[in-house]
């Protein structure tokens, strides 16, 4: 990836933090974006909707890809106006950017969600099915990748579905993080919601390897992409994990406030598409392995 440059939106974020490391050990030349004060001058910070910033940086830098990866991504953020703001408005300006910006224009990589998947029949979620979000997050990703129908004249446009990504370093918002916590902190009593739901956890290393691998490589035509194991695992397996990892079981008691009224039940992916894009099956951390770095993380 030597001749790679590839602007990140949202690097100094979760996954964004994994994806900059794994490229450049790749020997891409690499520009973040952060909102706020510039953690390391590998950073740059705009907003998505500073669109003649966006515009003046892609000019400076001239990426040949960028990855976007800048949203809001917490599913119970209380703001619903903003969600939709960043993740949709904000996406389009980025386009907008792309298209302003007197260079060749480089090609994008959007990450969505599986959540646009929403309840489906099917055991294991290909690409192909249709859409069926139940909450405002996964709406909003919907919408992103809709909209980039708009764009296919002007712009390449990659999309991949992260699974559910966890890892070192998630901000402890986020339910895995704080079960891990929890355990950690030998607290006597953890309050969640359903832990009868089943998910396709992605370690975010792994992710960001999946990533750089597809962006290494040429693709004629726009791809969308499941990230994900092909493995379910539990809230039951969740915990019992933990408890096997620390010695330790809490007391858990299910809060009415915590149950999703619109709960997707399952949400595992089929990565066959994955893995003939990738040429190879990726050797992904299993929930226990995962688990066992978070909980002896300092």
């Amino acid at each position: 990836m030597k001749k790679q440059r590839v602007l990140v939106t949202g690097g100094s974020g979760f996954i964004g933090r994994y994806l900059m490391s794994e490229l450049k050990g790749r020997g891409a030349t690499v520009m973040g974006t952060c909102v706020g004060p510039v953690p390391s001058d590998d950073f740059v910070s705009v907003t998505l909707f500073d669109r003649k910033k966006l515009t003046e940086i892609i000019e400076e830098f001239q990426p040949t890809w960028i990855v976007h990866l800048a949203a809001i991504a917490l599913v119970t953020h209380g703001n619903v106006e903003q969600i939709y703001a960043v993740n949709v408005l904000g996406s389009e300006n980025l386009f907008n950017a792309v298209i302003d910006a007197q260079i060749k224009p480089p090609t994008m990589l959007l990450a969505s969600t599986a959540g646009v998947y929403g309840n489906q029949k099917d055991e294991y979620l290909s690409e192909s099915l249709p859409y069926n979000p139940t909450n405002h997050y996964s709406y909003s990703k919907m919408i992103m990748e809709m909209l980039t129908r708009g764009y296919n004249d002007k712009l390449k446009i990659h999309i991949v579905r992260p699974f559910n990504v966890i890892g070192t370093g998630q901000a402890e918002s986020f339910l895995v993080p704080k079960i891990v916590k929890h355990f950690r902190d030998k607290k006597e009593l953890l309050q969640l919601g359903n832990i009868d739901s089943v998910r396709d956890y992605v370690e975010a290393k792994g992710c960001a390897t999946m990533i750089s691998q597809l962006i290494s490589q040429e693709h004629r035509d726009p791809f969308t992409l499941n990230l994900c194991t092909g493995r379910g695992w539990s809230g039951h397996d969740v915990l019992d994990t933990l408890e096997e990892i620390s010695g330790f079981r809490p007391r858990v008691e299910i809060v009415n406030n915590y149950v999703r009224s619109n709960e997707v039940w399952r949400l595992v992916g089929n990565p066959e598409q994955l893995h003939k894009y990738l040429d190879h099956t990726p050797n992904l951390l299993d929930l226990k392995q995962i688990l066992t770095s978070m909980y002896n993380a300092n």
